[in-house]
């Protein structure tokens, strides 16, 4: 049996953790002490009893522990100092993340962007009746082997968005909208804008950009849903940039071959031209097919290869480094058409090819290598025109090389 001495106050000693300095509770001692006296453990921890199994720390044995009466004195408590400092417990935080779903929580950046992102996304998405060749109007079914992709007929508004979807004119709206911009950014600064070369400077810069001018306005507005009227309206258009470029985009080249020609014989041939050109923009205007369209422009073209076999001889001028881009302004225009004419490749493949890389598509890019290859010459040829001294007695010119060499400026 135990004294009553034994039933004092039970001294409870109070473990952290594992990684805590340990300390013991205030406890209460009498001079006699129980013998055998059984004492209770209270254990404070702010971690799994696993970590506590593993503690460096021994806790000490409850029979070590003294309980005194409640009736005794009190003495100071007993603090037990860390054997070595202890970083302090590592507190763990973590951060939720905010949904970005555009204002349809509380996040104020979320409701900004919300209008933004709805107005971008519907005018990115093409309308759900993107039409098949068989539902578009007659006007309109020009190429029976591009089967998909049509754009419904649409007011102003609705073809202007169909800049920023996918259908089957954005290629032929791109390669021919790109070009606009880039030539006017760069080509006046390379013209001389003397008083002598003025107008031909101004035909070369209108006949470069008036063809993609027309291509660019026909192919964004063809299903414009004013009818067929407006629509060959809009090809008339087309026709026009495309004569332009022919005619007056020619003039420097024409009038280089004839260069050092004596003074009638050049009229002759600059103003038998230009009526071919205005024959082939009457052709243009009132041609009834697309083969009625393209032959328009034979005979001016015709004459253009008489003039390079002009250059080839001894009697025609020009720069001698610009034959080669005379002959390839007319050569890759031709087969451009002739591909376009045929329908090569999607008659061979018919519904593979309607978004990209059908014979419009392939037509579009050859025609802009051709006026790429026009620009070259006509560099060149207003070069040599500004250095060159005709001789009379054979119609031919001495050149001053050394000036006209590394002067060439590139597109």
């Amino acid at each position: 049996m135990q004294s009553a001495e034994c039933a004092g106050v039970i001294s409870p000693v109070v473990i952290e953790s594992a990684t805590a300095p340990i300390s013991v509770v205030p406890r209460s001692t009498t001079a006699n002490h129980c013998s055998g006296g059984h004492s209770s453990l209270l254990l404070s921890t702010s971690s799994t009893s696993s970590s506590l199994s593993s503690s460096p720390e021994t806790v000490r044995s409850a029979s070590s522990s003294t309980t005194t009466s409640s009736l005794g004195p009190q003495t100071a408590p007993a603090v037990v100092p860390p054997s070595s400092p202890v970083p302090p417990p590592t507190v763990l935080k973590t951060k939720q993340c905010p949904r970005d779903d555009f204002g349809e929580d509380d996040d104020e950046d979320g409701q900004n962007r919300a209008p933004l992102m709805k107005q971008l996304n519907k005018l990115l998405t093409p309308p759900d009746d993107l039409l098949q060749w068989k539902d578009m109007p007659q006007h309109l079914q020009f190429n029976p082997y591009v089967l998909t992709g049509y754009r419904p007929l649409q007011g102003v508004k609705g073809c202007l968005s169909s800049l920023f979807y996918v259908h089957n004119e954005t290629i032929n709206i791109l390669t021919h909208g790109i070009p606009i911009v880039y030539i006017l950014a760069t080509v006046p600064a390379m013209m001389p804008w003397e008083k002598e070369y003025r107008f031909l400077s101004w035909c070369h810069l209108v006949g470069s950009v008036a063809p993609w001018c027309g291509s660019f306005v026909y192919h964004l507005f063809m299903n414009l849903e004013l009818g067929e009227s407006a629509y060959y309206r809009l090809l008339q258009l087309d026709m026009l940039g495309i004569w332009i470029s022919q005619s007056f985009g020619a003039l420097p080249m024409v009038t280089a071959t004839v260069y050092c020609l004596g003074w009638p014989l050049k009229w002759l041939i600059i103003i038998s031209y230009s009526m071919l050109c205005i024959w082939g923009l009457y052709k243009a205007m009132t041609a009834s097919s697309p083969w009625q369209r393209r032959l328009c422009f034979l005979l001016p073209f015709m004459m253009r290869i008489m003039l390079t076999l002009l250059r080839i001889s001894k009697l025609g001028g020009g720069n001698p480094s610009s034959l080669t881009h005379v002959f390839l302004q007319d050569a890759v225009s031709a087969v451009g058409g002739v591909i376009g004419a045929m329908h090569i490749p999607e008659k061979w493949f018919p519904g593979s090819v309607d978004i990209y890389l059908n014979s419009h598509n392939i037509m579009h890019v050859l025609v802009v290598m051709a006026v790429y290859s026009m620009h070259q010459a006509t560099i060149r040829d207003i070069e040599w025109m500004q250095n060159a001294e005709c001789s009379r007695s054979n119609l031919t010119s001495s050149l001053n090389i050394d000036a006209i060499n590394g002067s060439h400026l590139e597109l």
